[in-house]
């Protein structure tokens, strides 16, 4: 569901004329993996991670961020509410799922 949300909205976003975004998954060589980032013409600029229930942001997430130095957001589907979450001079928004996708166009 959530990558059938994003790519929906970086295609509206295409053919709106809002710029060249792209939709990518990201891995590294320790295995450690973010769900989808966000690009802008090969720039990042927003990394998702979809969880059922851990409202603790993935160490993967928080490491990807520190690297990129980009927002990032860890949905999850059995949330209660936004909750920003600091990781170092960066945070982390969590949010219920269906709440932050509705956000999207």
């Amino acid at each position: 569901m959530v990558a059938l949300e994003l790519f929906r909205a970086v295609s509206c976003w295409n053919d709106l004329g809002h710029g060249d975004f792209t939709l990518h998954f990201i891995k590294n060589k320790e295995r450690q993996e973010v769900d989808f980032l966000i690009a802008e013409g090969n720039k990042p600029l927003l990394m998702v991670e979809a969880k059922l229930s851990d409202t603790q942001p993935s160490a993967a997430l928080k490491k990807f961020q520190a690297a990129l130095e980009i927002p990032a957001v860890q949905l999850v589907e059995n949330g209660d509410g936004f909750k920003i979450i600091p990781n170092d001079i960066h945070r982390i928004l969590v949010a219920p799922v269906f709440q932050w996708l509705a956000t999207l166009p």
